[in-house]
């Protein structure tokens, strides 16, 4: 495997584990009204300080 495509599979990680996270932020945010910081922590695997932040935005 070349430098160049090792550095091309880095980047296509680092891209899908960004989209991962973003989808997780949307989903948390559809819940902010409906369950407590505890259960959408749980469920999304974000932090309970990232639900927090989510709530004052």
């Amino acid at each position: 495997m070349t430098v160049d495509q090792i550095r091309q599979k880095y980047y296509e990680q680092k891209g899908e584990e960004k989209g991962i996270q973003k989808g997780k932020i949307e989903i948390a945010k559809n819940l902010l009204d409906v369950l407590d910081d505890e259960t959408i922590s749980l469920k999304t695997g974000l932090s309970i300080d990232e639900i927090k932040k989510l709530r004052l935005n």
